[in-house]
């Protein structure tokens, strides 16, 4: 059989990695990954929804100025939409996020009756996930982290990192969206490491397996990686736009003129169609040439 054939069957048959394989080899490499609450879980909403499309060192400050501005979670609440926008402009979108806050906030004292929500954590997961999720802005993302790292619940929140890294191996399948992900990733391994996965796919996502140029070279699972290489390739060169403006030929002036006048006749049979347009009238013709020359270049386009 021929070569061209042969390597196709040789990839298919690398046997894929299974999640607790790529725990065990990562986790020499980024570990160690113990679980410690950040801020208890009404905060880490709040935190969370601040997070939203920009970076941690952003949504961090952004939310240090809000709690130095208003103190507690019951004046963020009291807070006009404006006050809120104004404490929270480092963390991008600013006015979207301080009307989703404020709303969060207050339909969660509503029925709670406080910003106490430990009472999650007594909850089956998946009830847990449910009742947070039914407030406006709140998806499977947020609804784990909150449950995650608040609480220490065995959910597996899955960023951008995650879903890019899980989709290259191949734990995931290449159509499964972002939201799928996080049931399909979460029971992949014990309820205990579910933190560990999370912290060492999103480590090993920004430090070797980049969205671009990944460090394919340097990482850990790359003998068994089904995209291993795809990345190494350099990019196609395209070669530079053509100008508007077209060098026909060289021509002397004493040719010139035969030259306009052939352009300036248009055959009948051509009248009102395309061709006609090669036909160009003398307006888009030039002619340039030294004082002391006796050639000139023949442009056509402007």
């Amino acid at each position: 059989m021929s070569t061209r054939n042969e390597e196709p069957i040789r990839k298919s048959r690398i046997r894929k990695y299974k999640a607790p394989e790529v725990m065990e080899i990562l986790a020499p490499v980024h570990g160690p990954a113990e679980w410690e609450p950040r801020y208890n879980a009404a905060e880490e909403l709040v935190y969370t929804i601040l997070s939203q499309h920009t970076s941690d060192l952003n949504s961090e400050r952004a939310y240090q100025t809000l709690m130095d501005t208003f103190g507690t979670l019951n004046a963020v609440a009291e807070a006009s939409p404006e006050a809120i926008e104004d404490a929270i402009r480092h963390g991008g979108l600013a006015k979207q996020k301080s009307v989703r806050i404020k709303t969060v906030l207050n339909l969660v004292h509503e029925e709670v009756g406080s910003f106490d929500l430990s009472f999650l954590g007594e909850m089956p997961l998946d009830e847990a996930k449910t009742w947070l999720k039914k407030f406006p802005g709140i998806g499977p993302k947020t609804a784990a982290i909150i449950l995650c790292f608040a609480l220490g619940m065995p959910a597996m929140p899955v960023d951008t990192h995650i879903y890019r890294v899980s989709q290259r191996l191949r734990l995931i399948g290449p159509k499964v969206n972002a939201d799928k992900a996080h049931d399909l990733l979460e029971p992949m391994v014990p309820p205990k490491d579910v933190f560990a996965f999370h912290v060492y796919l999103i480590r090993h996502g920004r430090q070797i397996c980049k969205a671009q140029r990944p460090k394919c070279g340097e990482c850990v699972l790359a003998e068994r990686c089904p995209s291993q290489g795809k990345f190494d390739k350099p990019k196609r060169k395209t070669s530079p736009r053509k100008s508007k403006s077209r060098m026909l030929h060289s021509t002397t002036l004493a040719s010139a003129p035969m030259a306009l006048n052939k352009a300036r006749s248009i055959p009948k049979r051509l009248h009102g169609s395309r061709l006609a347009m090669w036909y160009t009238p003398l307006r888009f013709w030039r002619t340039t040439a030294p004082a002391d020359a006796t050639t000139s270049s023949m442009w056509i386009g402007e």
